[in-house]
């Protein structure tokens, strides 16, 4: 089967859990005889030439099509994140060349949902991953300006404004559909318009696909008919982790965090933790501390660290070093204050062996059983998390009951969706 995968960001810049399911899937289709092109966003939003061009930059023996976009193009931001027509064209002329039978969107950020209804009028089945709440939520996090939680657009995206946009706040919203404008009235006209233009585009799709229950009634709670949610919880592909003959728990006790070093993943709270307790522990973050999008993020979470010997930023690691990163921990450390689907690194801790403390919050709490093979706690409370953590280090047999088992082939996954895009 030709299969044409769409997504705002993929390797090797971007490795976020997003772009690993859309390669672990794509995967598993070419080893089921299916055939993959990728088609990305590139963000080289500020050069000066051309205003939008396409290139093809392979990866991982896939065809990836990388296509670049002026923000200029579209200087309304706010429209541009959810319809950006100008990449419209060039999207059908992807169709033109690749000839899929089925089109699979696993993210359209800055790309425009207006993809689904382009692809569904070449006569394409259409299939819709909901990899987070960007269909929702402009920040896709569904956390407010202020870090609490968010259920939804409230007021019609009206409750958007002092959280996303205060700036427009004593703004009169324009009339009429939105204008390719950076004036304030088209902006908010945008924001406004944007919650129901986001679902009547997401029913569109002849499928949409949930990776948790809890995401599926997120978005059933928003408007989406439930009925049309098709559940699919995340798989691993076989191999990409070897669990290794490890004698656990160790002494000090030997927790990590793998992801990225962003305030909503919130590896602040595993420092608050480990900073307040005596106990004989290290703390290993995994992740890019040189990120720009999030500088002053991090260098805050050096200083909360401070000169405490147990913390170390020991950077990111790449696939082929992921088995070794996990035979070196006890635990796995998720303290995220957002709704997680399925973070894939519990997944990986999993295949290894080793149990998850993780914030008891959105699909985190659909994988992580407490007693069973992790324990959870309240989101954001470093020392309920601190609890935890001494519990583990003062009760090695406690340890020794938090058996996970290892996660389902993501070949199944491709099975699943492989229906999907028949329309079986």
């Amino acid at each position: 089967m030709r299969l044409l995968f769409v997504i705002h960001q993929f390797f090797p810049d971007c490795r976020s859990g997003t772009e690993q399911y859309c390669l672990a899937v794509a995967r598993a289709a070419r080893d089921a005889g299916d055939e993959v092109t990728i088609l990305s966003l590139n963000w080289d939003h500020d050069r000066d030439w051309p205003p939008i061009r396409l290139m093809e930059l392979p990866y991982d023996g896939f065809r990836v099509l990388r296509l670049d976009h002026w923000r200029r193009i579209n200087p309304n931001d706010v429209l541009r994140d959810y319809d950006n027509r100008h990449v419209e064209g060039w999207f059908r002329a992807v169709l033109d060349d690749v000839r899929p039978a089925a089109v699979h969107f696993f993210h359209l950020r800055q790309l425009g949902s207006g993809l689904i209804r382009v692809a569904r009028e070449a006569g394409l089945r259409t299939v819709v991953n909901l990899m987070d709440f960007w269909f929702l939520c402009p920040r896709f996090t569904l956390l407010r300006a202020d870090g609490t939680l968010c259920q939804g657009p409230p007021n019609r995206g009206a409750g958007c404004i002092p959280c996303q946009h205060p700036e427009l706040a004593d703004t009169w919203p324009q009339s009429g559909p939105a204008a390719l404008s950076s004036d304030p009235p088209a902006r908010l006209r945008a924001l406004l318009d944007r919650p129901a233009a986001q679902l009547r585009a997401l029913a569109m799709a002849d499928a949409v696909v949930a990776p948790s229950h809890f995401l599926a009634g997120m978005f059933a709670r928003n408007g989406f008919p439930a009925e049309r949610i098709t559940v699919v919880p995340y798989g691993l592909a076989a191999g990409r982790i070897t669990a290794r003959p490890v004698s656990r728990p160790r002494t000090p006790l030997q927790l990590g965090f793998c992801g990225v070093l962003s305030p909503w993943k919130a590896p602040h709270v595993a420092i608050e933790a480990v900073r307040g307790s005596d106990a004989k522990v290290s703390l290993h973050l995994h992740g890019n501390a040189e990120e720009p999008m999030f500088a002053d993020y991090i260098r805050g979470l050096r200083q909360l660290a401070g000169d405490d010997p147990r913390i170390t930023f020991d950077g990111a690691f790449d696939e082929a070093a992921a088995s070794t990163v996990f035979a070196g921990l006890d635990a796995l450390v998720v303290p995220s204050t957002w709704y997680e689907n399925t973070p894939f690194v519990v997944l990986e801790a999993f295949a290894a062996g080793i149990p998850v403390l993780a914030s008891d919050l959105g699909g985190l709490s659909e994988v992580v059983q407490h007693g069973h093979n992790g324990l959870l706690f309240p989101a954001g409370d470093a020392m309920a998390l601190r609890a935890l953590i001494e519990r583990l280090v003062d009760e090695p047999d406690l340890h020794r009951r938090l058996v996970p088992a290892p996660p389902h082939d993501v070949a199944e996954d491709h099975r699943r969706l492989a229906a999907l895009w028949r329309g079986s």
